[in-house]
């Protein structure tokens, strides 16, 4: 036993020593093992699809490459390697201890998207029989599934091993801050991390604090020769920040891996980030998933598929309400108006006319019951049907299915001196329907800064999965809505 600041410390490890140096040295094997994995998945999905194809459509025209292996296995494994690769671009081969299973899960689906979209343009570049019999959409579903329900189990199954006390990790708090209390209910409240706080350092007990108490700064070294943990969190307060530079040496002398979470953290509710600058750490205070180029096409593949197959759907009730429009009242069918979109650029956007002509110069913000609406105008605004030719703008490329709705310039000019974070919206492009939206927040006669704080939340976590739950909840409240503008 070794005493420190009168505190006892054991040097046995609680958990069985042999499994945890077995884990934790072994992260590359463990990698290795689902590369593996994920090549047996992906061949084995080309198979199913490839059969799935066969049965569901019983083409005969392609049975001469039936028996050829010289094409199937060199482009199934490049399939598999293609995979991999797409995986890895998605951080997939790195540890999702401390990330819930929709992130890795939504990963996932982008990796498979993008196979999807590489395999589509090759087969239309190459026109390869082949690559259109192993129906690709068939090996998407197959392999994101398979690969899913795969590393859903892997979950389950570690997390079943660390309530029993193994693969666990043990930290040690540095310092105190406005972010601890937050950051030790997270460990607390998570138990299938894994994570076992041992205790904190600090120039003096802190009573708020329901942690062991472990000795003050002087008292790193004698605690990490006795009982090394796995990690360590710097959270030192503004006061404490001339001992940081002493407190990292300490951790990198006895080879713990250690993370910094400064106090200033405690302010900003946005997603925080380091990136380098030609070798310079340099943090960023909000980071855009569809800054990245390969979100981007998925994004965009996405809008181009969806939206055409919409106006395939719906071409029948818009050519039924440009009728109903033109018979009802005079003017024209469309109502063309000049909107803000990503990166403030101006554009035109497409709306059924909903109100008389006489009103379309009125820029008042349009409200419930609104007086300029016709008859027929009321009904379409309703069930959100004149926002259908916005289509068309999502197919040029100006907007999205799914994104902040964009504001004409007036206003934008306005709520850029009154609303605070008002023109971050304008980072990516602007939506048919969104976040703010299918949360009531739709219409003049709600809060901007809300609407606002919806569509922050929305730049920062977008997903693929994400967007899908806001088209459906906008299906639903079209349809369901009592309160349907």
């Amino acid at each position: 036993m070794v005493f420190v600041n009168n505190t006892r410390f054991d040097n046995r490890f609680s958990i069985p020593k042999a499994v945890n140096i077995l884990i934790r040295q072994n992260q590359s094997k463990l990698n290795a093992i689902h590369i593996i994995i994920d090549v047996i998945l992906s061949a084995a999905s080309c198979a199913a699809s490839y059969f799935a194809f066969r049965c569901i459509f019983q083409e005969d025209i392609l049975l001469e490459f039936s028996y050829d292996y010289k094409i199937i296995i060199p482009t199934t494994m490049a399939i598999a390697a293609l995979q991999v690769y797409c995986n890895k671009s998605f951080d997939l081969y790195r540890s999702y201890r401390t990330s819930r299973f929709v992130f890795e899960m939504t990963n996932l689906i982008k990796a498979g998207l993008t196979v999807f979209i590489f395999l589509v343009t090759a087969a239309v570049i190459t026109s390869h029989l082949f690559l259109f019999q192993i129906s690709i959409m068939f090996y998407f579903f197959f392999y994101t599934a398979s690969s899913g329900i795969y590393r859903f189990m892997l979950r389950k199954m570690l997390r079943f091993m660390r309530s029993k006390g193994y693969n666990k990790k043990t930290i040690v708090l540095i310092g105190a801050n406005n972010c601890t209390e937050n950051f030790i209910k997270k460990i607390l409240h998570s138990p299938d991390l894994g994570y076992e706080i041992a205790g904190y350092f600090d120039h003096a007990p802190r009573p708020q604090i329901h942690l062991k108490y472990l000795g003050s700064f002087k008292d790193l070294t004698k605690y990490y020769k006795a009982f090394p943990p796995d990690e360590a969190i710097i959270m030192l307060s503004d006061k404490n920040q001339t001992s940081l530079s002493h407190i990292i040496a300490i951790c990198e002398n006895w080879g713990v891996k250690f993370s910094i979470i400064p106090n200033m953290f405690a302010s900003f509710s946005s997603r925080i980030y380091i990136s380098s600058f030609d070798g310079i750490p340099v943090m960023g205070m909000r980071k855009v998933p569809l800054e990245k180029p390969a979100n981007k096409l998925i994004k965009r593949f996405l809008d181009i598929t969806l939206s055409l197959i919409m106006l395939v759907i719906l071409s029948p009730v818009m050519l039924v309400t440009a009728l109903i429009i033109k018979m009802t009242s005079p003017g024209s069918i469309i109502f063309r108006q000049e909107r803000v979109g990503i990166g403030s650029k101006p554009f035109i956007m497409y709306k059924f006319r909903s109100m008389r002509v006489e009103t379309e110069g009125d820029l008042s913000m349009t409200e419930k019951n609104d007086d300029r609406c016709t008859p027929f105008g009321r009904f379409i605004r309703k069930f959100s049907i004149d926002e259908l030719p916005q289509l068309f703008n999502v197919i040029k490329g100006e907007m999205s299915l799914v994104g902040p709705r964009p504001e004409i310039p007036f206003y934008v000019d306005r709520f850029r001196k009154s609303v605070p974070l008002y023109m971050v919206k304008h980072y990516v492009k602007p939506g048919i329907t969104g976040w703010a939206q299918v949360n009531d927040l739709r219409g003049g006669d709600t809060s901007i800064p809300e609407r606002i704080k919806y569509d922050i939340y929305y730049i920062e976590n977008w997903s693929v999965l994400f967007d899908f739950k806001i088209l459906f909840r906008t299906l639903f409240k079209a349809v369901f809505s009592k309160n349907a503008r």
